[in-house]
């Protein structure tokens, strides 16, 4: 049997990166947070689309409006 997890914050000190991490660990925390921010922000955007495409037919959930087909 599992145990069920609840999301925590994670907070990582300045002295602590600094201590421990070395440049390259350094370099890869940072593309990470810059990942998860872009992300975030994506999910956000109200101006960014998300669409499927159902057999030839390209569907924007949101709205359900059909738009083009495929060959």
């Amino acid at each position: 049997m599992s145990a069920s997890t609840t999301p925590k914050d994670v907070v990582l000190e300045s002295q602590d990166i600094d201590r421990y991490l070395d440049e390259h660990d350094k370099s890869e925390l940072s593309r990470i947070i810059w990942k998860v921010e872009q992300l975030k922000v994506a999910e956000n955007d109200p101006n960014q689309l998300r669409a499927e495409l159902s057999g030839n037919t390209l569907v924007f959930p949101e709205s359900g409006s059909k738009h083009g087909r495929t060959n």
